[in-house]
């Protein structure tokens, strides 16, 4: 079945294409796979139109459904598709954004099913997902993101952050791509986690350098914003979360995510509570300034921004800079943020989607090959392995 499934793969040019007209379609129960497997009903002239006109912001209806070891466990949910992403979005491999109609009650992990979730944290109410293509890691690895984030969670930082895992989309029952479910770091996301109505939030987030107000009470996010323009200590104590704050910072540096902290940064409050900082996009980590030391990136003078502004401000008082450290040294001492923890988590993903990466290849070339696969997932290791050695000398 795999083969016969793979050569029709590698004919097909687009989703929603012209193919199947003279064939039977796919039963998609028979599909010989461990990963879950989403099915979305679109109109196809509109799918077609939404992805190929990336910066139009289109929006269409579908319905989605969801297999798991072939198993329907969601029929027919109404939801609204867009395209998502900046730079990922001229890959060949859309990222879309699914809401559903109304919120999907995942109680029993039917949609979102994590191996672990951090205590703070609900799943139970999911309104919107996101299917990712992995971002700048699509002709890579495609589950550098994926891996970075469960470290964070298997080590119990104090974050806030997405959950996910691969999953083969199909569009109108035809292979789409391999993709990332993830739950969203927006709005819609945080008031999941927190349990409460999108109401709720209040949230900002940075992009290409510069800040915008998505959601919430603006007021509070500009005397927020003004208090760091004015460098008042006081006030910033009051609304921030310093742990999570500290927690968030170390995460980042240790992995020298450098599309950070100028882009891919968000901070959310729930009503009147302190703000906190959103943990996601780490597929831009272990490339860059790998031998630097861990605020060298949140240093960087070329990328002004209110995020690297607050944290000198907090930095500047020696009790957060000493906590700062301690909390550093704490982590590092307790090796929950590690190579081999890494490797496992790795060596995990790399299992789940080892037989399906080439759907991905014939359909996407991404990556092109599996040997360049293999290339890139070693090439992750070695550069997360040489961060560990660095950080490690660099901050004992």
């Amino acid at each position: 079945m795999r083969k016969l499934l793979f050569f029709i793969i590698l004919t097909l040019a687009f989703s929603c294409s012209k193919f199947y007209e003279n064939y039977e379609l796919l039963d998609i129960t028979e599909i010989e796979t461990e990963l879950p497997i989403i099915n979305i009903e679109v109109n196809c002239d509109e799918f077609n139109e939404m992805t190929s006109q990336v910066d139009e912001e289109i929006e269409i209806k579908g319905q989605f459904s969801m297999f798991r070891n072939g198993v329907l466990v969601i029929e027919n949910e109404k939801v609204e598709l867009e395209v998502k992403g900046g730079f990922s979005t001229r890959f060949s491999l859309k990222t879309l954004g699914v809401k559903f109609e109304n919120k999907y009650d995942n109680s029993d992990r039917s949609l979102i099913n994590p191996n672990k979730i951090l205590p703070h944290h609900n799943l139970d109410k999911i309104k919107a997902i996101r299917l990712r293509n992995s971002g700048n890691d699509f002709v890579k690895t495609m589950i550098k993101d994926l891996s970075l984030t469960q470290l964070a969670i298997n080590a119990e930082l104090n974050l806030d952050l997405t959950y996910g895992e691969p999953v083969l989309v199909y569009i109108n029952n035809e292979f789409h791509g391999l993709l990332n479910l993830r739950t969203e770091a927006n709005s819609n996301g945080m008031a999941g986690l927190n349990g409460v109505k999108k109401d709720a939030v209040t949230l900002a987030k940075i992009t290409t350098h510069k800040l915008i107000k998505k959601d919430g009470d603006f007021d509070r996010i500009d005397a927020f914003l003004e208090a760091i323009n004015v460098e008042n200590l006081k006030y910033l104590k009051d609304e921030i979360d310093i742990d999570n704050f500290i927690d968030y910072i170390i995460f980042q540096t240790y992995i020298s995510n450098t599309d950070w902290p100028h882009n891919n940064a968000r901070f959310y409050a729930i009503g009147q509570e302190k703000f906190r900082f959103v943990l996601f996009d780490l597929d831009g980590a272990l490339r860059l300034r790998l031998s630097k030391t861990p605020l060298n990136i949140i240093e960087d003078k070329r990328f002004p921004n209110i995020l690297t502004d607050l944290f000198f401000i907090f930095y500047a008082e020696e009790n957060f800079k000493n906590a700062f450290w301690n909390r550093y040294n704490s982590i590092l001492e307790s090796r929950v943020i590690s190579y081999n923890n890494f490797k496992s988590i790795v060596d995990a993903n790399i299992a789940q989607i080892e037989l399906e990466i080439q759907l991905q290849i014939g359909k996407h070339q991404a990556p092109s090959t599996i040997i360049e696969w293999n290339i890139e997932l070693d090439k992750m290791l070695t550069l997360f392995q040489y961060r560990e050695q660095v950080v490690y000398e660099l901050v004992e």
